[in-house]
């Protein structure tokens, strides 16, 4: 079954058998641009689409069918980017400009990465001109609250119910430039956001199947991850990169041929989380019943 927030810029695809404590985020493949964002763009649709992470969404689409719970964006994150914290702001990209009071002058956001982006990459400046300030409510209250208000219920309904859950927070990557090839990343913040047994699971999977695979390096996690995951509170969040190349044709930006064995390891993974959080169930019901007897 899927369901339409009130704002249609989110879609939640609830489980369709019993379900499991596994929620899969996708903050970054929507795909729908807006005729007046589009307007105000000197970018082409193409260099647009490029900064998706494409088809992640349809590699964990499966989800449901496994009693787990897929959340999605129908807008792109070149709009606005839920992967940061809303105070993330560029104040000089708007007119009037902001005031910098309670804004994050972070390190993406100096790059043109803020939660709602100036640049599409490197250099590569969306707009034409500066946005009016209004621009930032509207664009918070229509994408970014409406996606963290049905993660963190997901997340907390799922917690209460299991006493523990799982947040796959799934994104794509380009080609490392490093001289060894990798696949996939997974990013702990460090070993802060999960469990290290679940790293260990998740890359011994991934390993098994030939995958090269690294820890938090480059990416350690974003605001999701390190926002959500609190295992001493029972969520679990990590983050997974993979490589594009796996699955995505860069030429016609469809999946390649590729894309159907990626999707079913993806698939294979969710089976592995759902062990886990099993055994981690089993670990506290055990513990339990051993202190009242």
């Amino acid at each position: 079954m899927t369901t339409l927030s009130p704002y249609p810029a989110v879609i939640i695809k609830k489980p369709q058998k019993t379900a499991v404590p596994i929620v899969v985020s996708s903050p970054h493949s929507g795909e729908k641009y807006f005729p007046d964002f589009l307007e105000t763009t000197r970018l082409s649709l193409r260099e647009l689409q490029q900064t998706e992470d494409r088809f992640v969404d349809r590699l964990f689409e499966r989800a449901p069918e496994m009693g787990g719970t897929l959340l999605t964006t129908e807008f792109p994150r070149v709009w606005c980017d839920v992967n940061r914290d809303c105070r993330e702001l560029d104040s000089g990209m708007f007119r009037p400009t902001l005031l910098n009071e309670g804004l994050l002058r972070s390190a993406k956001v100096r790059a043109g990465f803020g939660v709602i982006p100036r640049c599409a990459s490197q250099s590569r400046a969306i707009y034409t001109h500066c946005l009016p300030a209004e621009e930032v409510h509207r664009r918070l209250q229509l994408g970014w609250l409406p996606y963290h208000e049905a993660l963190n219920q997901l997340l907390e309904g799922l917690r209460q119910r299991f006493g523990v859950v799982i947040l796959l927070e799934a994104h794509s990557m380009p080609r490392l430039p490093q001289a060894r090839a990798c696949d996939m990343v997974i990013g702990d913040v460090h070993g802060k956001s999960c469990s290290p047994d679940l790293t260990e699971a998740v890359e011994r999977y991934l390993l098994q199947l030939g995958y090269e695979v690294r820890r938090n390096v480059p990416y350690a996690g974003g605001y999701i991850t390190s926002h959500y995951g609190h295992p001493a509170e029972g969520i679990h969040a990590f983050q997974l990169e993979i490589c594009r190349s796996r699955y995505l044709n860069a030429a016609t930006l469809q999946p390649s041929r590729g894309f159907q064995q990626v999707q079913n390891d993806m698939s294979g993974l969710l089976e592995t989380l759902a062990c886990f959080a099993e055994e981690r169930l089993y670990s506290a019901i055990s513990s339990q019943v051993s202190s009242l007897s």
